[in-house]
């Protein structure tokens, strides 16, 4: 009887030992992102070359121009053959503002690679303005002369271009032709990303 109670304390003694107690516990955690690719790119101020009086060349190699620098709103004219552009009120640089997007951020800043033409929407006078010649500048950033958001993901940049006036009219002598009294448009896009 000796044998069979060592023989059962060993056995219980074993299934004790054996047993594998554990207190760890398990949970499913979870996980997640939030894409936010998007910003919001706005025209606040329009390009304007103001009030010119404009003159073509009947010849159309003569052109004049009017460029606008993005960095002061300096204008700059050149003027060739009857071709000319003289002011008569002040324009303005466009500004356009990246609003909500990742602060302190370099920003991607593209311009028209091809002109834009500006027309008397009347259609009264078929002579148009080419524009193109685009540039910017930073006026609000992060980082000085960079296109970096702010830390509140709030970019402002300047934009200028250059003005042109016809050059299709295909005259066979250079001869003055003013353009018709009209506010001509046009538009163009710019695009921003990371």
């Amino acid at each position: 009887m000796r044998k069979f109670k060592t023989k059962l304390g060993l056995a219980v003694a074993s299934a004790v030992f054996s047993l594998n107690i554990s207190a760890a516990e398990t949970v499913t955690g979870n996980a997640s992102v939030t894409v936010l690719n998007s910003f919001t790119l706005a025209e606040t101020q329009a390009l304007s070359f103001g009030t010119l009086v404009a003159i073509a060349d009947d010849l159309g190699s003569n052109v004049a121009t009017a460029t606008i620098a993005a960095s002061d709103g300096e204008v700059t004219y050149t003027s060739a053959g009857e071709a000319s552009l003289t002011e008569v009120s002040a324009g303005q640089v466009g500004i356009f503002t990246i609003t909500g997007a990742a602060p302190n951020t370099e920003i991607d800043i593209t311009t028209p690679s091809s002109a834009a033409t500006l027309s008397d929407p009347s259609n009264s006078d078929t002579k148009d303005f080419t524009l193109n010649g685009f540039t910017t500048s930073v006026v609000t950033s992060g980082t000085a002369f960079t296109f970096d958001t702010d830390s509140t993901g709030t970019l402002v940049f300047n934009l200028g271009a250059t003005l042109t006036t016809d050059a299709t009219l295909g005259g066979s002598s250079s001869s003055a032709v003013a353009y018709g009294d009209a506010t001509y448009t046009g538009t163009f896009t710019i695009a921003a990303d990371y």
